[in-house]
């Protein structure tokens, strides 16, 4: 009997809970030889590019799942702006403040951000296809209601072309959640879509393999109504 109870926690245990317990801490440690602090990826050096010609509106810059802190630290110092990051993982925050102390560094989950100010850009940074469906709403809300009117907006996730869920491969139980998340901002039509680049979480190309796929989106936060109101 105690053992069926211990497997039915495991079956409902959230998401947010398992990596508040300890697997957000134990996610930076198994990654952080992986982060090359001394350089930066094609991927973020490709936003840095995308978000250049509006470097003078850029004064604020928030990523949520800043990780050790190196894509937000190479794009405020590219775009000469203030960068914040929120992170699950205190150690992680902890390494943010010691390696990058021009950052502002928060334990927090984005369902749930700790930050009242507006940014002139939110980085969603992967950590979307970690998020419980119940709060995945909360996260894209939480995203909006950070960012300013005019501000831009990017994602790096998975991406496939329907929703579909797979098991997180350190823990039975917990699923990891894969789709197209620029399509919801866009259904908003309060969003643009500036651009976009498709590419393999192995590889820096297309992948045909549909489990693989990761895409950078960028999108513009419309400050006009299209329309007439009444």
């Amino acid at each position: 009997m105690i053992l069926k109870i211990e497997i039915l926690v495991r079956i409902l245990e959230k998401n947010k809970d398992f990596f508040k317990n300890g697997e957000a801490n134990q996610w930076f440690e198994r990654n952080l030889k992986s982060f090359d602090l001394g350089d930066v990826d094609e991927v973020t050096a490709l936003l840095a590019e995308w978000l250049y010609p509006f470097k003078e509106e850029l004064s604020d810059i928030l990523e949520i799942g800043c990780g050790s802190g190196h894509r937000l630290n190479h794009i405020s110092q590219t775009l000469k702006a203030d960068g914040y990051g929120v992170e699950p993982s205190s150690e992680a925050v902890d390494f943010i403040k010691n390696s990058f102390p021009s950052l502002k560094a928060k334990v927090g989950f984005g369902d749930d951000v700790p930050y009242k100010n507006k940014f002139d850009l939110v980085h969603l940074g992967f950590f979307l296809y970690l998020v419980d469906r119940g709060d995945y709403l909360r996260c894209i809300s939480e995203a909006d209601r950070l960012l300013k009117s005019g501000g831009f907006l990017s994602i790096i996730d998975f991406e496939t072309p329907f929703p579909y869920s797979n098991e997180y491969s350190h823990k039975k139980g917990v699923f990891s959640h894969k789709q197209n998340n620029s399509d919801v901002f866009v259904a908003s039509g309060l969003y643009s879509v500036v651009n976009k680049f498709q590419f393999s979480h192995k590889n820096f190309f297309f992948d045909k393999e549909i489990d693989e796929r990761v895409s950078l989106t960028l999108l513009y936060k419309e400050t006009t109504v299209f329309g007439n109101c009444k």
